[in-house]
């Protein structure tokens, strides 16, 4: 059944099914094309007419255009709504933001009528929460800060696409039985490290109320002076020298592409373990980096966790050459703690104990010191680390690895990912609805404790509490102590 929604944006029309209503491909931005390619989003304008939201858009432009390239554009900014039916009353938002290392992902579908890897709907049927998935701009197009080159490119593209996002919801959520004052911002890998950087951006605090940070890389932003760097590398692969970036403008995407894939490995070998294509902390827009970063007036409740094996995934598949990776990853130590650390780990470059080296470095220790800065705000902060596997996991040996926790949340409905649960569907199910209860306790009231599930208490530097979600829920204290003794006295892994 079709259902129409009078917005201030002008009507939208969508599809109501058993027990919620979608409204997919919807612009909440400009088109960013010709004289706005490269250029900070704008707010859509009303439309005239009736909007048909019944498909989802196509994703961002990225390197692998697995899909088919008819799956992916430049005009990408478009987001996706799921309202349960029969609300009574405004109803807190959540706001998913999905990753891919800042370079691939986003919010569509293997085809218009879907599947689509982040279905919402089980979550709205499930929190009572109205649901929003969002697009923005990739790679090049989001996250190479050109703007020292010339001002024909602005700066923080990327981040600013989601802001803009937030905005529209602002501002027209309301209509679909959202509550504007109560909204939830969530999302994984690259998303999260988003989320980490947009609770130290002044322009999108009024938009958003909470936040839900999962497995995210927090070392993944560059310098000023490493993003200078990162530019002229990517227009020199690109044939252009930086007198000449606007010749970006005119170039063909494949030669975008390539000039990509030639950074990746740049970066792979002097930045190992960072993406890319990253976020730039310039102490104006983006204050500091968030492990680093004073968030003693924040008072915003934060929720965030990692899996427990997050970098099996990396070392099976991004950086399979462990031998080269494994002694770059901490090279911005001194040498002797460099030499003391590598001790602890003395069967390098062995791929399950480069993947605990990963894991540790890029997810573990940096998400503890990002605990420890945020449990002195005015806001509480909670920490989980995700521990199931399952069976075709196990037999993979990637075990709880780097998007476990999306297999439950979402039930991942793209059958290429179905295969890494089949057999476990029941487990997985279960745990997905208990996360759907925490996360949408969490999004209405900013605890995320709910009738009938393990109690949850805030982190703190004297108790360290962290819920341990496997096929049962348990807390336990200081659970990875052994990790941040290994790394105590340091502020720096990857930045």
């Amino acid at each position: 059944m079709n259902t129409l929604i009078h917005t201030p944006f002008g009507d939208i029309e969508g599809i109501t099914g058993q027990s919620v209503t979608r409204f997919l491909g919807v612009p909440f931005a400009k088109k960013p094309l010709g004289d706005l390619r490269f250029r900070a989003p704008q707010l859509a304008e009303p439309w005239d007419g009736i909007l048909s939201a019944k498909g989802f858009a196509r994703d961002p432009m990225q390197d692998s255009l697995t899909l088919g390239s008819e799956h992916y554009s430049e005009d990408c900014l478009y987001l996706n709504i799921w309202v349960p039916n029969g609300l009574d009353a405004p109803a807190p938002v959540m706001v998913w933001i999905p990753g891919g290392a800042f370079a691939t992902g986003g919010s569509g579908a293997l085809a218009p009528e879907g599947p689509c890897a982040y279905d919402c709907e089980r979550i709205a049927q499930n929190t009572g929460c109205v649901l929003v998935s969002v697009n923005y701009r990739l790679n090049v197009f989001g996250f190479l800060n050109l703007s020292e080159f010339s001002p024909r490119f602005d700066d923080h593209v990327g981040l600013k696409d989601i802001i803009m996002a937030l905005r529209w919801v602002h501002i027209a959520i309301g209509a679909f039985g959202g509550d504007q004052g109560n909204v939830t911002i969530f999302g994984e890998s690259a998303g999260g490290g988003a989320i980490s950087a947009l609770l130290l951006v002044d322009e999108a605090a009024p938009y958003f109320h909470k936040a839900i940070i999962e497995s995210n890389c927090f070392g993944s932003f560059y310098t000023v002076g490493e993003e200078r760097e990162i530019c002229r590398l990517y227009l020199g692969y690109a044939g252009l020298d930086e007198g000449n970036a606007e010749g970006l403008l005119n170039l063909p995407y494949e030669t975008l592409r390539k000039a990509g894939r030639a950074l990746d490995e740049y970066v792979w070998e002097h930045y190992t373990g960072r993406c890319s294509f990253c976020p730039v902390v310039d102490g104006v827009f983006l204050k500091d980096f968030p492990t680093l970063a004073d968030f003693t007036e924040l008072d915003k409740p934060v929720l965030v966790g990692s899996n427990r094996s997050e970098g099996n995934f990396q070392a099976a598949y991004t950086w399979p050459d462990n031998e080269k990776y494994a002694p770059l990853l901490l090279r911005r130590l001194p040498e002797a703690r460099q030499n003391a650390i590598y001790a602890q780990y003395p069967r390098l470059p062995d791929r399950a104990v480069f993947g605990e080296l990963l894991t540790d470095v890029m997810y573990a220790f940096p998400k503890l010191r990002f605990a420890e800065h945020l449990s002195r705000s005015k806001g509480q902060v909670y920490v989980y680390r995700f521990d199931y596997y399952t069976a075709a996991l196990e037999s993979l040996k990637l075990y709880a690895c780097h998007m476990a926790e999306l297999f439950p949340m979402f039930e991942m409905e793209v059958p290429a990912f179905r295969q890494f649960f089949a057999g476990s569907e029941e487990t997985v199910r279960e745990i997905g609805d208990r996360m759907h209860r925490r996360w949408g306790a969490f999004a209405r009231t900013g605890s995320p404790n709910a009738d009938g599930l393990t109690p949850w208490r805030p982190y703190t530097e004297e108790e360290r509490s962290t819920l341990i979600i496997d096929r049962e829920d348990q807390l336990e204290y200081d659970p990875e102590r052994a990790i941040r003794e290994r790394y105590q006295g340091i502020d720096r892994l990857l930045i």
